[in-house]
């Protein structure tokens, strides 16, 4: 026998049966991760990720009792990650150690992790979501899906709300530069021996522009080697030099003064590489401390 249908409008059946109604829409929707790739949306309960970032992120929108798995450089917020194993590096995963704590949702990065490895976990039956993260606006995204997928969707609310009111004062601090329509050059370093710099289409890119500084190598794609005369011929009026991947020091802002890279030894900022390269929950206080950090350089 076929049963009536309910004549009730959509927005009536959802304020009179809220929890059977957003259940059921939860079930019947999907998002895009940056391959492409659809996952449907629900509450995932059993998290891996492969990334720091990501890591810190489920921890910060209070998911953090749903990692099962996390990578050795998942090092944040370092107190509330004792209880999680870890299994290997970002490019090295133990991925048969992986399956075995049965994840139902491993969040990956394209920049940061191997997409054979990502491969081999859907071929094993586990889910994957992908991000690539090379604009603020990305950030958003970011938050907005993993929110979904985590059923973390008021705390993730919540950080989209944060993250807008730190670019919004991004944006008063690009109106007070002396020049703001000539926005300092600058070069952002990751690597020593070779030198290697990062170029357009990076978040690093990306941050640095929402800060009001034009990237020297913007029209360089992702991250190559330059040489010290390639950075003397830019013209830079800051070098910025993170601690990670690469852990510059005094000395090498003292080297890149002595090779006319910057005008002086102060004009190359050591400056934690956190700030610059974590993003999702990070990104809003990273823009915040950048904003102290450069606000006496500029």
């Amino acid at each position: 026998m076929v049963q009536p249908q309910d004549p009730r409008p959509p927005v009536a059946l959802a304020l009179s049966r809220p929890k059977r109604y957003h259940a059921l829409m939860r079930e019947t929707l999907s998002i895009l991760d940056a391959r492409g790739h659809r996952l449907p949306v629900r509450a995932y309960g059993r998290v891996a990720s492969l990334v720091p970032s990501l890591t810190e992120t489920v921890v910060q929108l209070g998911k953090g009792a749903s990692l099962v798995a996390r990578t050795v450089y998942c090092t944040e917020p370092r107190d509330q990650l004792t209880h999680v194993p870890t299994f290997g590096g970002t490019k090295n995963p133990d991925l048969t150690a992986l399956q075995g704590v049965r994840p139902d949702l491993v969040l990956s990065c394209l920049e940061e992790n191997k997409p054979q490895h990502l491969h081999h976990l859907e071929l094993a039956g586990i889910p994957v979501f992908a991000v690539m993260p090379r604009r603020l606006d990305d950030v958003s995204a970011l938050l907005r899906d993993v929110g979904k997928l985590l059923g973390a969707e008021m705390q993730a609310g919540r950080a989209l709300a944060d993250l807008t009111a730190a670019r919004l004062a991004c944006g008063d601090l690009r109106a007070r530069l002396p020049h703001p329509t000539t926005p300092p050059r600058v070069a952002v370093l990751i690597w020593k021996n070779p030198w290697m710099a990062a170029g357009g289409g990076t978040y690093i890119n990306a941050v640095c522009g929402e800060m009001g500084l034009e990237n020297a190598l913007a029209g360089r794609l992702d991250y190559f080697t330059v040489s010290l005369d390639e950075l003397a011929d830019l013209n830079l009026d800051l070098v910025l030099l993170p601690d990670e991947p690469y852990k510059f020091t005094h000395h090498d802002a003292w080297s890149l003064a002595a090779a006319s890279v910057v005008g002086d030894r102060r004009r190359a900022v050591l400056l934690d590489g956190r700030l610059l390269s974590w993003y999702g929950t990070r990104t809003a206080p990273s823009l915040r401390a950048l904003a102290r950090l450069l606000k006496g350089r500029l």
